[in-house]
């Protein structure tokens, strides 16, 4: 078991998170905390998941709170995550259809052009 790190990077006005390792009911409260923070910098969001091991409903909790909350927001942002395809948060979100709402991408470079527009 990989323990859960988040970083946080900045691509223009778009604001990446980057989770590693596993994350659970353990790490929500810090990836909420993270989450909130770069919805309150402005600009769109992208959480990059290909490194994560495992996120349980929590996190999934946590991702589908900050997308609501940046597209019901006056000036309505997006947010997309990047998760390795057939990998196991891959899988989740289609499970539970979350990736019928939240956009998801195979690549981090695919998620930047796409709420960049290009």
């Amino acid at each position: 078991m990989r323990t859960g790190q988040i970083g946080v990077e900045s691509d223009g006005s778009i604001r990446v998170l980057v989770l590693r390792g596993e994350h659970d009911l353990s790490t929500a409260a810090d990836v909420r905390a993270y989450v909130e923070e770069a919805i309150a910098a402005g600009g769109d969001v992208v959480v990059d998941l290909s490194e994560t091991d495992f996120i349980d409903s929590s996190i999934l909790g946590v991702l589908v709170a900050g997308y609501r909350s940046l597209t019901s927001a006056e000036r309505p942002r997006r947010l997309a995550v990047v998760a390795v395809p057939g990998g196991s948060v891959t899988r989740l979100f289609d499970l539970v259809s979350v990736s019928d709402v939240i956009p998801v991408y195979p690549s981090r470079a695919e998620a930047l052009s796409a709420l960049d527009g290009t």
